[in-house]
């Protein structure tokens, strides 16, 4: 009887293994399906983007944006070709994202979710060419406690309303991250913020100073040498005086000048190291930098110039 009893209850486990594993098989491979079918789908949509581009007047007709998550790859189609391009007309993708509203449905969205969620969203609105009226909806997340939300909201507002960018990151109360500097100057390569170095650099906002030498480091700017000197001489904030010294670096100009050696020497010992590390990529010479170096860092510096391959003079 026992036996009888524990052939049955292995058989019905078996079955019901089979049972949990074949519902898992079929899960994952309607899931591939959808995937596909999605796929195929963002095919057609950016075929039919490219051509409202080419200059046809009227906006074309995307299919299936009924099913589920089809308006969301619409809106990361269209953020998608701005986000690869420079000096686009925005006026037909202006065109699609009024006549579906996908900026009222992603602000909708937005509103709904939480978190990383909702800065997602807004990071879409961001790269659309949204209605004034959007800009106004979402200026309440720039007081945010969620510093991903607060920031995609100022981006919503600086590329929709280029011409108040720089009152905008003024008035932005946190300090930049480099990943943040980043983001704006991609906009700023897109040809969306026409803003220029110098009034940057010149600006008493911190933040300004920071897209300012973003800038700098970013295209190479040597005139703005004698900004950058001035910079780490005269800025009160350490971590932007680093950052000067930085592109002063990235542009191999010479580190001389008592500015420069107050600085360096003022300086804690990590931030020195770091310093250093910069001025060996960027093919400092041991010799050039005896003034800035005390006795016992020459030998790591020189050190560091024997680790690379090629001559440093």
């Amino acid at each position: 009887m026992i036996d009888t009893l524990y052939i049955v209850y292995t058989a019905l486990a078996a079955a019901a293994v089979a049972l949990l594993l074949a519902g898992r098989a079929a899960g994952m491979l309607r899931a591939r399906r959808r995937a596909n079918d999605l796929a195929t789908l963002g095919q057609r949509y950016l075929r039919l983007t490219m051509l409202a581009l080419e200059g046809e007047d009227s906006v074309p007709r995307f299919p299936e944006l009924s099913r589920p998550g089809a308006r969301l790859l619409l809106a990361r189609t269209l953020s998608g070709v701005l986000a690869a391009t420079y000096g686009l007309d925005a006026g037909p993708l202006r065109r699609i994202v009024r006549a579906y509203d996908l900026d009222g449905w992603l602000l909708r969205r937005a509103r709904r979710a939480r978190g990383y969620d909702r800065a997602r969203y807004l990071a879409l609105l961001a790269m659309l060419p949204v209605a004034p009226r959007t800009v106004r909806q979402t200026e309440r997340y720039l007081r945010s406690s969620h510093r991903a939300v607060a920031f995609q909201a100022l981006m919503i507002r600086i590329t929709a309303q280029p011409e108040t960018a720089l009152r905008a990151m003024a008035a932005y109360p946190r300090a930049f991250t480099a990943a943040e500097v980043a983001r704006i100057l991609a906009e700023l390569r897109r040809g969306v913020l026409p803003i220029a170095y110098e009034p940057l650099l010149r600006a008493p906002q911190s933040n300004l100073r920071r897209v300012g030498l973003g800038i700098v480091r970013e295209f190479a700017v040597e005139e703005a040498e004698p900004y950058l000197l001035r910079l780490v001489a005269e800025e009160s904030s350490e971590e932007l005086a680093c950052e000067a010294l930085h592109a002063l670096c990235s542009l191999r100009r010479p580190l001389d000048g008592r500015g420069v050696s107050e600085r360096v020497a003022s300086m804690e010992r990590a931030g020195r190291r770091a310093l250093l590390r910069r001025m060996a990529r960027e093919a400092y010479g041991a010799g050039a930098l005896r003034p800035l170096l005390d006795a016992s860092e020459r030998p790591y510096y020189e050190s560091l110039v024997a680790s690379y391959k090629c001559a440093l003079v």
